[in-house]
Protein backbone atom coordinates (compact mmCIF):
# COMPACT_ATOMS: atom_id res chain seq x y z
CA UNK A 1 0.00 0.00 0.00
CA UNK A 2 1.37 3.41 -0.96
CA UNK A 3 1.79 6.09 1.66
CA UNK A 4 -1.44 7.92 2.44
CA UNK A 5 -1.44 11.46 3.78
CA UNK A 6 -4.47 12.99 5.46
CA UNK A 7 -4.76 16.78 5.44
CA UNK A 8 -7.68 17.09 7.85
CA UNK A 9 -10.24 15.14 9.84
CA UNK A 10 -13.07 17.63 10.03
CA UNK A 11 -15.83 17.10 12.57
CA UNK A 12 -19.46 18.21 12.86
CA UNK A 13 -19.93 18.54 9.09
CA UNK A 14 -23.48 18.83 7.79
CA UNK A 15 -22.98 19.33 4.04
CA UNK A 16 -21.24 16.06 3.14
CA UNK A 17 -23.96 13.48 3.63
CA UNK A 18 -26.93 12.93 5.93
CA UNK A 19 -26.70 13.75 9.62
CA UNK A 20 -23.65 14.99 11.49
CA UNK A 21 -20.53 13.66 9.83
CA UNK A 22 -16.79 13.46 10.18
CA UNK A 23 -15.00 14.09 6.89
CA UNK A 24 -11.59 12.59 6.18
CA UNK A 25 -9.63 14.59 3.60
CA UNK A 26 -7.16 12.55 1.55
CA UNK A 27 -4.21 14.27 -0.11
CA UNK A 28 -3.80 13.59 -3.82
CA UNK A 29 -6.15 14.20 -6.75
CA UNK A 30 -5.97 13.31 -10.49
CA UNK A 31 -7.86 16.45 -11.54
CA UNK A 32 -6.83 20.10 -11.44
CA UNK A 33 -10.17 21.89 -11.36
CA UNK A 34 -9.42 25.58 -11.66
CA UNK A 35 -12.01 26.41 -8.98
CA UNK A 36 -10.87 23.78 -6.48
CA UNK A 37 -11.31 24.92 -2.88
CA UNK A 38 -8.72 22.47 -1.49
CA UNK A 39 -5.49 23.03 -3.46
CA UNK A 40 -3.46 21.77 -0.52
CA UNK A 41 -4.75 18.32 -1.49
CA UNK A 42 -3.51 18.35 -5.09
CA UNK A 43 -0.58 16.07 -4.28
CA UNK A 44 -0.14 13.05 -2.05
CA UNK A 45 2.49 14.70 0.11
CA UNK A 46 2.62 17.03 3.12
CA UNK A 47 2.95 20.72 2.38
CA UNK A 48 4.10 23.74 4.36
CA UNK A 49 1.40 26.39 4.47
CA UNK A 50 3.05 29.81 4.75
CA UNK A 51 1.03 32.87 5.73
CA UNK A 52 3.26 35.81 4.82
CA UNK A 53 0.85 38.27 6.46
CA UNK A 54 1.75 36.80 9.87
CA UNK A 55 5.48 36.69 9.24
CA UNK A 56 7.60 39.09 11.34
CA UNK A 57 10.64 38.53 9.07
CA UNK A 58 12.76 37.53 12.06
CA UNK A 59 14.68 35.04 9.93
CA UNK A 60 14.88 32.20 12.46
CA UNK A 61 13.29 29.87 9.91
CA UNK A 62 16.17 30.59 7.51
CA UNK A 63 18.65 29.36 10.09
CA UNK A 64 16.63 26.26 10.97
CA UNK A 65 15.85 25.04 7.44
CA UNK A 66 18.16 22.12 6.73
CA UNK A 67 17.38 22.10 3.01
CA UNK A 68 18.11 25.80 2.46
CA UNK A 69 14.61 26.24 1.08
CA UNK A 70 14.04 29.52 2.95
CA UNK A 71 15.84 32.74 2.12
CA UNK A 72 15.47 36.50 2.42
CA UNK A 73 14.41 38.59 -0.56
CA UNK A 74 15.80 41.95 -1.64
CA UNK A 75 13.12 43.83 0.31
CA UNK A 76 13.71 41.78 3.45
CA UNK A 77 10.79 39.45 2.84
CA UNK A 78 11.03 35.76 3.64
CA UNK A 79 10.94 33.49 0.58
CA UNK A 80 10.15 29.78 0.42
CA UNK A 81 11.51 27.69 -2.45
CA UNK A 82 9.04 24.83 -2.55
CA UNK A 83 11.27 22.87 -4.92
CA UNK A 84 13.72 22.44 -2.04
CA UNK A 85 11.19 22.13 0.79
CA UNK A 86 10.44 18.58 1.96
CA UNK A 87 7.87 19.71 4.55
CA UNK A 88 9.93 18.36 7.43
CA UNK A 89 8.27 20.94 9.70
CA UNK A 90 11.46 22.12 11.36
CA UNK A 91 10.70 25.75 10.49
CA UNK A 92 7.26 25.56 12.10
CA UNK A 93 8.73 24.66 15.49
CA UNK A 94 10.49 28.01 15.83
CA UNK A 95 7.97 30.36 14.23
CA UNK A 96 6.64 32.46 17.10
CA UNK A 97 4.10 34.14 14.83
CA UNK A 98 2.67 30.78 13.71
CA UNK A 99 3.05 31.85 10.11
CA UNK A 100 3.94 28.30 9.08
CA UNK A 101 2.28 24.95 9.56
CA UNK A 102 2.60 21.58 7.91
CA UNK A 103 -0.56 20.36 6.22
CA UNK A 104 -0.78 16.60 5.94
CA UNK A 105 0.17 13.66 8.13
CA UNK A 106 0.84 10.05 7.28
CA UNK A 107 -1.78 8.36 9.44
CA UNK A 108 -2.63 4.69 9.74
CA UNK A 109 -6.17 3.48 9.18
CA UNK A 110 -6.36 2.73 12.88
CA UNK A 111 -5.35 6.27 13.83
CA UNK A 112 -7.93 7.80 11.52
CA UNK A 113 -10.67 5.44 12.65
CA UNK A 114 -9.95 6.11 16.31
CA UNK A 115 -10.33 9.84 15.73
CA UNK A 116 -13.51 9.42 13.69
CA UNK A 117 -15.16 7.22 16.30
CA UNK A 118 -14.84 9.89 18.98
CA UNK A 119 -18.04 11.25 17.42
CA UNK A 120 -19.90 7.95 17.29
CA UNK A 121 -22.68 9.21 19.53
CA UNK A 122 -23.44 12.03 17.08
CA UNK A 123 -23.60 9.57 14.22
CA UNK A 124 -26.05 7.40 16.11
CA UNK A 125 -28.28 10.30 17.14
CA UNK A 126 -28.46 11.98 13.72
CA UNK A 127 -28.00 9.20 11.19
CA UNK A 128 -24.62 10.62 10.30
CA UNK A 129 -21.31 8.92 9.73
CA UNK A 130 -17.98 9.11 7.98
CA UNK A 131 -17.35 10.73 4.60
CA UNK A 132 -14.16 10.19 2.64
CA UNK A 133 -13.19 13.27 0.67
CA UNK A 134 -10.10 15.05 -0.49
CA UNK A 135 -8.37 15.08 -2.80
CA UNK A 136 -9.63 11.76 -4.08
CA UNK A 137 -9.80 8.68 -1.89
CA UNK A 138 -10.13 6.30 -4.86
CA UNK A 139 -6.43 6.91 -5.51
CA UNK A 140 -5.87 4.77 -2.40
CA UNK A 141 -8.48 1.98 -2.67
CA UNK A 142 -6.84 -0.43 -0.22
CA UNK A 143 -6.63 2.17 2.52
CA UNK A 144 -10.12 3.50 1.81
CA UNK A 145 -11.59 0.01 1.82
CA UNK A 146 -10.04 -0.87 5.17
CA UNK A 147 -11.38 2.34 6.71
CA UNK A 148 -14.84 1.85 5.24
CA UNK A 149 -15.02 -1.75 6.44
CA UNK A 150 -14.16 -0.69 9.98
CA UNK A 151 -16.99 1.85 9.90
CA UNK A 152 -19.48 -0.64 8.49
CA UNK A 153 -18.53 -3.18 11.16
CA UNK A 154 -19.59 -0.63 13.77
CA UNK A 155 -22.83 0.17 11.97
CA UNK A 156 -21.64 3.61 10.85
CA UNK A 157 -23.05 5.16 7.66
CA UNK A 158 -20.37 5.62 4.99
CA UNK A 159 -20.17 8.12 2.15
CA UNK A 160 -17.57 8.90 -0.49
CA UNK A 161 -17.15 12.22 -2.26
CA UNK A 162 -15.56 11.47 -5.62
CA UNK A 163 -14.71 13.13 -8.91
CA UNK A 164 -15.17 9.73 -10.54
CA UNK A 165 -11.83 9.89 -12.34
CA UNK A 166 -10.29 6.60 -11.28
CA UNK A 167 -9.66 3.11 -12.54
CA UNK A 168 -12.82 0.95 -12.52
CA UNK A 169 -11.04 -1.55 -10.29
CA UNK A 170 -10.57 1.11 -7.59
CA UNK A 171 -14.26 1.88 -7.56
CA UNK A 172 -15.23 -1.79 -7.59
CA UNK A 173 -12.97 -2.44 -4.62
CA UNK A 174 -14.83 -0.06 -2.30
CA UNK A 175 -18.37 0.24 -3.62
CA UNK A 176 -19.95 -2.54 -1.55
CA UNK A 177 -18.92 -0.77 1.65
CA UNK A 178 -20.14 2.68 0.58
CA UNK A 179 -23.70 3.58 1.57
CA UNK A 180 -23.74 6.73 -0.54
CA UNK A 181 -21.65 8.15 -3.37
CA UNK A 182 -21.54 11.93 -3.72
CA UNK A 183 -20.56 12.01 -7.37
CA UNK A 184 -19.31 15.14 -9.12
CA UNK A 185 -20.44 15.93 -12.64
CA UNK A 186 -18.73 19.17 -13.58
CA UNK A 187 -19.07 19.34 -17.37
CA UNK A 188 -20.25 17.05 -20.17
CA UNK A 189 -18.40 18.33 -23.24
CA UNK A 190 -15.03 16.46 -23.20
CA UNK A 191 -12.98 19.39 -24.50
CA UNK A 192 -14.45 21.74 -21.89
CA UNK A 193 -13.90 19.19 -19.15
CA UNK A 194 -10.25 18.90 -20.12
CA UNK A 195 -9.88 22.69 -20.32
CA UNK A 196 -11.25 23.31 -16.84
CA UNK A 197 -10.15 20.16 -14.96
CA UNK A 198 -7.09 18.93 -16.85
CA UNK A 199 -8.71 15.63 -17.88
CA UNK A 200 -11.42 14.46 -20.24
CA UNK A 201 -14.48 12.83 -18.70
CA UNK A 202 -15.04 9.49 -20.46
CA UNK A 203 -13.72 7.57 -17.47
CA UNK A 204 -15.99 9.59 -15.16
CA UNK A 205 -19.06 8.72 -17.22
CA UNK A 206 -18.17 5.03 -17.39
CA UNK A 207 -17.67 4.85 -13.63
CA UNK A 208 -21.00 6.56 -12.95
CA UNK A 209 -22.75 4.15 -15.31
CA UNK A 210 -21.09 1.28 -13.46
CA UNK A 211 -22.44 2.48 -10.12
CA UNK A 212 -25.92 2.94 -11.54
CA UNK A 213 -25.84 -0.52 -13.13
CA UNK A 214 -24.85 -2.01 -9.77
CA UNK A 215 -27.70 -0.13 -8.06
CA UNK A 216 -25.50 1.94 -5.78
CA UNK A 217 -26.94 4.99 -4.04
CA UNK A 218 -25.72 8.09 -5.86
CA UNK A 219 -26.31 11.80 -5.38
CA UNK A 220 -25.01 13.98 -8.20
CA UNK A 221 -23.16 17.12 -7.23
CA UNK A 222 -22.68 19.92 -9.73
CA UNK A 223 -20.20 22.66 -8.85
CA UNK A 224 -21.88 25.63 -10.51
CA UNK A 225 -19.51 28.17 -12.05
CA UNK A 226 -21.05 31.14 -13.82
CA UNK A 227 -19.75 31.46 -17.35
CA UNK A 228 -18.47 27.87 -17.37
CA UNK A 229 -21.34 25.43 -16.85
CA UNK A 230 -24.44 27.46 -15.98
CA UNK A 231 -25.87 27.81 -19.52
CA UNK A 232 -25.97 25.31 -22.37
CA UNK A 233 -23.53 23.05 -20.56
CA UNK A 234 -25.85 22.80 -17.55
CA UNK A 235 -28.63 21.61 -19.83
CA UNK A 236 -26.26 19.02 -21.32
CA UNK A 237 -25.55 17.74 -17.82
CA UNK A 238 -29.28 17.37 -17.16
CA UNK A 239 -29.83 15.66 -20.51
CA UNK A 240 -27.09 13.17 -19.67
CA UNK A 241 -28.44 12.46 -16.19
CA UNK A 242 -31.93 11.85 -17.57
CA UNK A 243 -30.55 8.63 -19.06
CA UNK A 244 -30.53 7.20 -15.53
CA UNK A 245 -34.03 6.99 -14.01
CA UNK A 246 -32.63 6.02 -10.59
CA UNK A 247 -30.83 9.35 -10.25
CA UNK A 248 -33.28 11.59 -8.45
CA UNK A 249 -31.14 13.92 -6.35
CA UNK A 250 -28.92 16.72 -7.58
CA UNK A 251 -26.94 19.03 -5.36
CA UNK A 252 -25.92 22.36 -6.85
CA UNK A 253 -22.77 23.77 -5.26
CA UNK A 254 -22.38 27.44 -6.23
CA UNK A 255 -18.82 28.64 -6.78
CA UNK A 256 -17.43 30.84 -4.01
CA UNK A 257 -14.10 32.37 -3.06
CA UNK A 258 -13.91 31.06 0.50
CA UNK A 259 -10.96 28.81 -0.28
CA UNK A 260 -8.99 31.33 -2.31
CA UNK A 261 -6.57 32.09 0.51
CA UNK A 262 -5.39 28.47 0.47
CA UNK A 263 -3.71 29.08 -2.87
CA UNK A 264 -1.59 31.82 -1.36
CA UNK A 265 -0.78 29.72 1.69
CA UNK A 266 0.11 26.60 -0.30
CA UNK A 267 2.00 28.39 -3.07
CA UNK A 268 -0.30 27.40 -5.92
CA UNK A 269 -1.36 29.78 -8.65
CA UNK A 270 -5.06 30.65 -8.48
CA UNK A 271 -6.56 31.35 -11.89
CA UNK A 272 -10.05 32.12 -10.56
CA UNK A 273 -9.11 34.95 -8.21
CA UNK A 274 -11.15 37.48 -10.17
CA UNK A 275 -13.98 35.13 -11.09
CA UNK A 276 -17.37 36.24 -9.87
CA UNK A 277 -19.29 34.12 -7.41
CA UNK A 278 -22.61 32.74 -8.61
CA UNK A 279 -25.44 35.19 -8.19
CA UNK A 280 -28.72 34.15 -6.65
CA UNK A 281 -30.32 34.64 -10.07
CA UNK A 282 -27.94 32.17 -11.74
CA UNK A 283 -28.40 29.59 -8.99
CA UNK A 284 -32.18 29.94 -9.04
CA UNK A 285 -32.30 29.63 -12.83
CA UNK A 286 -30.36 26.37 -12.73
CA UNK A 287 -32.30 25.03 -9.76
CA UNK A 288 -35.59 25.68 -11.51
CA UNK A 289 -34.33 24.14 -14.73
CA UNK A 290 -33.30 20.95 -12.93
CA UNK A 291 -36.59 20.73 -11.06
CA UNK A 292 -38.49 21.20 -14.31
CA UNK A 293 -36.63 18.15 -15.60
CA UNK A 294 -37.91 16.12 -12.65
CA UNK A 295 -34.94 16.19 -10.31
CA UNK A 296 -35.02 16.89 -6.58
CA UNK A 297 -32.58 19.76 -6.10
CA UNK A 298 -30.65 20.88 -3.07
CA UNK A 299 -28.46 23.97 -3.16
CA UNK A 300 -25.30 23.62 -1.12
CA UNK A 301 -25.73 20.03 0.07
CA UNK A 302 -27.28 18.74 3.27
CA UNK A 303 -27.70 21.15 6.12
CA UNK A 304 -29.17 20.16 9.48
Amino acid sequence: MSKVYISNIQKFCVYDGPGIRTVVFFMGCPLRCRWCQNPENFYNAPKVMFDESKCSRCGICIEKCRNHAISRGKAGEILLDRRLCNACGECTLFCQQQAREVCGKELSVEEVFEEVMKDEVFFQNTGGGITLSGGECTMFPEYALELLKKAKARGIHTAVETCGFCEPEALSAIEKDVDLFLYDIKLITPSLHKKWTGQENEKIKLNLEHLIHNKRAVVIRIPLIAGVNDGEEFQKILDYLKNFPTIKDIHILPFHQLGSSKYRLSGHEYEMADWKECSEEVVEKCRQKAEDEGFKVNVGGWNL
